[in-house]
């Protein structure tokens, strides 16, 4: 029995991994046919569970449905569940049966499409298209020198238009036949394609990066999970091999987008599957051949839930219900590698904190930062802001931690900082960190750190008294209406003082100033402090009316002299 029908290929998810082999990988992933909210939360409790984290799950996308915003939101949701997608670009089912045969002319849609979506992760994972050995999947016949033009142009453009895109030829049937024009033999299909390009497979496999195998237990999805060759679940070694008898040299990390046993039980028994007790232990035995291979970066069976023929033998989920068959069981409890994916950090930050500051003062900044990149920012999984750069240490800082920062979210920061005692120059960098370690870029805040400066003090007289008076309070506010410098005690005399040494502001910034004086209502006015000798402030005339001491104006101070008066009678 050789592959099953093609058609309904359209609404398979395929799963990938990590084309960094040095990089910790979980190789356990699921198809999925609907990537709704439900569906991708019970992959990932499947997938990520019993250690494992970052599993993958592959959708294919058809060329009549290219919503960016629909796509974009399942992209989302699979970085929120630490899910790896590969996508399996699709044409359309036309009638006949049989899947439109791409054109050249359609790449550039492609291409534009899939640049617009910001990836989970920074491996764009691509496979074009699916069994091309199949006469249904390519436009009704098999033209092996076709699928050779179209993936090499295809590729190319990807690989312009973004070198992270990690591109695949289909997966292709092995258990089909020779038999045109419906089928093609995989090695005679691969044996044309290598013919048709100058330069042959090597030529086509500069632009390709990994290898898609589809092992299942051939022939008729009953094999042992303890075969070997072409044809078993080890079907993927014979194609590496072939590929090297056709001088491709290259490493090639595999992704089996494609395996697995259907059971006896689904809508109507199916003579000659084995039972779902029989194909959970099949399973078992499967991953422990398997997941050693170093090569193999990707598991994917098929199918997580499929409610309906023809692929209900092959569904993980039972027919009408939520509970699964005993194979999830036991995949579940196998022991998974925690993945740690490469994902891009971008940090933007518009409005950095000021940059001319006084020596050994402190500040509290605040500011907006946004996420630019692929991860979700945030304390709890190890991410903080840090400042970098030569001169990091001469400072004193802390940041408040990072909230839940989603791409293209902006969140606002708080920054403590304690400047150096030397007045000189210092060049900082504000960077995203995760467990210690820097992962985004630098965005350079160079501060330079000046000596403390005074202030000359002004206050105009009140009709024909001059303003004067003891026990004064000087108040300065930044924006954010904290006091950042206060002193009291000061004495006015001829509508004059000065303040010496002021620190804590920053220079070509605005600041609140507030005067007080018992008995006067408080005075206020904005400065912007620059350097040394350059610093005057001025206020209006002191009003003696606040009698009861309380910085304002109200009825209150009419009582407070005939109590006064009472006390002395």
């Amino acid at each position: 029995m050789f592959k099953k029908s093609v058609i309904f290929f359209g609404l398979i998810f395929l799963v990938g991994s990590s084309c960094v082999l040095a990089q910790e990988n979980n190789k356990v992933g699921m198809h999925v046919a609907v990537p709704d909210e439900n569906e991708l939360k019970q992959v990932a409790q499947l997938v990520n569970s019993s250690g494992g984290d970052w599993g993958y799950v592959t959708v294919v996308i058809q060329e009549n449905d290219l919503n960016k915003q629909k796509w974009q939101d399942v992209f989302n949701r699979m970085r929120e569940l630490h899910l790896i997608p590969i996508v399996r670009v699709a044409t359309q089912p036309q009638t006949g049966g049989f899947w439109r045969c791409p054109e050249k002319p359609d790449i550039d849609k492609w291409v534009d499409f899939l640049d617009s979506l910001n990836w989970v992760i920074k491996n764009r994972y691509i496979v074009l298209f699916n069994e091309p050995n199949h006469a249904a999947e390519w436009g009704g016949r098999v033209d092996p020198e076709g699928y050779a033009g179209v993936i090499k142009e295809f590729s190319n453009k990807l690989k312009e238009r973004n070198p992270n895109f990690f591109v695949m030829m289909a997966g292709f049937d092995s258990a089909a036949p020779n038999q045109p024009p419906g089928y093609m033999d995989e090695y005679e299909y691969l044996r044309r394609m290598h013919l048709a390009v100058e330069g042959g497979l090597p030529e086509i496999y500069k632009t390709l990066d990994g290898w898609v195998s589809h092992s299942y237990p051939n022939h008729g999805y009953v094999g042992s999970p303890y075969d070997s060759g072409r044809n078993s679940i080890l079907n993927y070694q014979w194609e590496l091999q072939v590929l090297r008898n056709f001088g491709v040299n290259k490493n090639l990390p595999v992704f089996i987008t494609e395996t697995g046993w259907p059971h006896f039980e689904g809508f109507a028994g199916q003579t000659g599957y084995y039972s779902a007790d029989q194909v959970a232990k099949n399973y078992q035995t499967y991953f422990q051949r398997v997941l050693p291979d170093e090569r193999v970066m990707a598991i994917t069976p098929f199918i997580f839930n499929y409610q309906g023929e023809p692929f209900d033998h092959f569904s993980w989920r039972k027919p009408n219900s939520d509970e699964f068959y005993p194979q999830y069981e036991t995949v579940l409890g196998i022991s998974k590698t925690a993945g740690e994916p490469e994902q891009d950090h971008i940090l933007e930050i518009k409005d950095l904190p000021p940059s001319k500051l006084i020596h050994n003062s402190t500040y509290r900044f605040y500011f907006d930062i946004t996420n630019q990149g692929q991860a979700i920012w945030d304390a709890q999984d190890g991410y903080s802001l840090e400042l970098g750069g030569p001169d990091s240490d001469s400072v004193e800082y802390f940041f408040s931690d990072l909230p839940e920062i989603a791409p293209f979210q902006t969140k606002e920061i708080s920054l403590s900082l304690k400047t150096p005692d030397r007045a000189m120059n210092y060049e900082l960098q504000v960077m995203i960190y995760k467990n210690g370690k820097p992962v985004s870029n630098s965005v350079e805040w160079d501060i330079e750190v000046r000596p403390k400066i005074d202030l000359e003090v002004s206050v105009k007289p009140l009709l024909w008294w001059g303003a004067k008076g003891k026990n004064l309070k000087f108040l300065i506010y930044d924006a954010n209406e904290q006091v950042v410098f206060h002193r009291q005690g000061l004495s006015l005399v001829d509508g004059q003082l000065t303040l010496e040494q002021i620190d804590n502001v920053a220079l070509d910034e605005e600041y609140r100033l507030v005067l007080v004086k018992p008995g006067s209502l408080p005075r206020q006015t904005y400065i912007t402090f620059h350097g040394p000798g350059l610093n005057k402030a001025g206020f209006k005339f002191l009003i003696p009316i606040d009698f009861n001491h309380d910085g304002k104006f109200s009825w209150q101070d009419f009582i407070v002299p005939f109590q006064h008066l009472r006390m002395r009678f």
